[in-house]
């Protein structure tokens, strides 16, 4: 029992993110099934500039929201994420908006362990945007445009479920100088890093529909999508991990590397373990899941599936890199990782084809990963 209670909150982030990856998987099948390629590459166009959008809001300071949960007391909390609803937050576009402040609350739910209204919160937002979907694109036309509505409805809904009894933060601005230098001290690096962690997250989709067509986009977007289930893997795992591994860093500042090592191994061996039992689920499976028109998808499954294995692997880095505050670091790093993807995305996808996009994201995670844990070693020797 006391085995089952401390990973009490792992098995709840898991359950709760497989099955909303679950749904997520239906509505990427019901997608295929009621669009052509070119308005599956046209909707990951648009959730592209989201990964812009959303730094932008937060000032790329939303990781402070998780460091400050693990240092301050309530009272300071409470007082420390006011600046974060700055009237600067109307000037992004409201989709953005809307993004920001629901990871924000999503943050809040993982520092303080509340695995279960997490996952049943996320859970209810997949569901709701699945079932507007169906419904949107069955009475009006398979374009893009309708997927994009049912999850911005769906995530406006939540918003407020996830604010439940603090509504006034939405719409309550405060301005204060202290917090707003830490706020700035932290996040301009990271403001900086927009640009490159973009190319590093999403260049790929703009370069294929460049260097092949939106129908080849289409194609990898739905790759993308039924591999999204290694991401959802890789979150869940990280949900249960980040209080430990914060906790264990401020118990332990000497232990870091050790630390780092340690939950290094853990992540990446789960998720290994779970990505080979999802490639032999695929394979058995595969002919069934995609549609005839979006056969071109099926081998590049795979290589997604490998490199979120090197965006798991910066997760963990890339969470003790913030922890220290070492964001001009990280910086550097993003911006060799994603001249990386660009680099070997484009030459893979004028070489071998759309693969070739999937293997450049997973190279620039290597060398963006590779970089920060020579970092931390050099860190640690100063701890």
């Amino acid at each position: 029992m006391k085995r089952l209670h401390k990973h009490r909150s792992l098995i709840s982030y898991f359950s709760f993110s497989m099955a909303t990856s679950a749904l997520g998987f239906v509505a990427a099948l019901v997608m295929m099934r009621l669009m052509p390629p070119e308005e599956f590459g046209r909707i990951a166009l648009f959730l592209s500039m989201q990964f812009i959008a959303v730094p932008l809001i937060s000032f790329a300071a939303d990781s402070l929201v998780a460091i400050n949960k693990s240092k301050l007391d309530t009272a300071e909390y409470e007082y420390a994420i006011g600046i974060l609803q700055d009237g600067l937050l109307l000037l992004i576009p409201v989709y953005g908006l809307i993004r920001f402040l629901i990871g924000m609350a999503s943050t809040e739910f993982v520092m303080e362990e509340k695995a279960i209204r997490y996952g049943v919160v996320a859970f209810s937002t997949t569901l709701t945007s699945l079932a507007l979907t169906v419904v949107l694109l069955s009475v009006f036309s398979g374009v893009a445009d309708w997927r994009i509505v049912s999850l911005l409805l769906a995530d406006i809904l939540f918003l407020f479920v996830r604010y439940r009894g603090r509504l006034k933060l939405l719409w309550t601005f405060s301005l204060d100088k202290g917090v707003f230098k830490d706020i700035v001290r932290f996040g301009f690096p990271l403001l900086l890093s927009v640009a490159p962690a973009w190319a590093l997250n999403e260049s790929d989709k703009i370069i294929v529909a460049q260097y092949a067509d939106m129908a080849s986009l289409g194609y990898y977007a739905a790759a993308c999508a039924i591999g999204s289930i290694m991401i959802t893997f890789n979150i869940a795992m990280l949900n249960a991990l980040t209080p430990k591994i914060y906790a264990a860093l401020g118990n332990e500042p000497g232990a870091m590397l050790s630390t780092v090592k340690r939950y290094v191994v853990k992540f990446l061996g789960a998720a290994s373990a779970f990505g080979v039992l999802f490639i032999i689920a695929y394979w058995l499976t595969a002919d069934l899941i995609l549609p005839e028109k979006y056969i071109a998808a099926r081998q590049i499954v795979y290589v997604v599936i490998l490199f979120s294995l090197g965006r798991g692997l910066y997760s963990v880095l890339g969470l003790v890199t913030d922890y220290y505050g070492m964001t001009m670091v990280k910086l550097k790093s993003v911006v060799y990782g994603g001249i990386t993807t660009v680099v070997v995305a484009v030459i893979g996808v004028v070489k071998i084809g759309v693969i070739g996009a999937a293997i450049g994201v997973g190279s620039g995670y290597l060398v963006l990963s590779s970089l920060l844990w020579f970092a931390l070693k050099e860190k640690s020797s100063t701890l």
